[in-house]
């Protein structure tokens, strides 16, 4: 019996974290949740929020430079064009998930560059905006 509940914590406990989804699999964000940086500019930056269960009732709010550029559902991603220099990207929960953290991170692109991040959730509601390779 002891051995019937460890496996079925494990379970529910591997669904906790969120995991990484390639940014070709993502589905794109829809038209009506993209709301700038759309256009083509110096430097693409490539955002993609992270599927699994953990968090997946929650959208996220993802913005450039202060402005609102996008509300990420779970396993979506979003092209972005951005200027040449420095950017501070950042992500908070939406909606009725509202009133969590705010994750700031700042980048660097160059002209010509291809930036990747990941929007991801870690056990506990901790988010983070990561490189990633996906």
């Amino acid at each position: 019996m002891r051995v019937l509940i460890g496996a079925f914590a494990f379970v529910i406990l591997a669904g906790c974290g969120s995991s990484p989804v390639s940014s070709d699999r993502a589905d794109p964000v829809p038209a009506k949740r993209l709301y700038a940086y759309e256009g083509q500019s110096d430097a693409q930056l490539i955002v993609v929020r992270d599927g699994g269960l953990y968090g997946a009732g929650c959208n996220y709010r993802f913005y450039i430079d202060g402005t609102l550029a996008a509300e990420f559902a779970a396993g979506e991603v979003a092209r972005f064009g951005l200027s040449a220099g420095r950017h501070i990207l950042s992500s908070t929960y939406s909606g009725a998930c509202g009133g969590g953290s705010v994750v700031e991170r700042e980048i660097e692109v160059k002209a010509g560059e291809v930036v990747r991040r990941r929007i991801s959730v870690i056990t506990g509601g901790a988010q983070d905006i990561s490189p990633t390779a996906f």
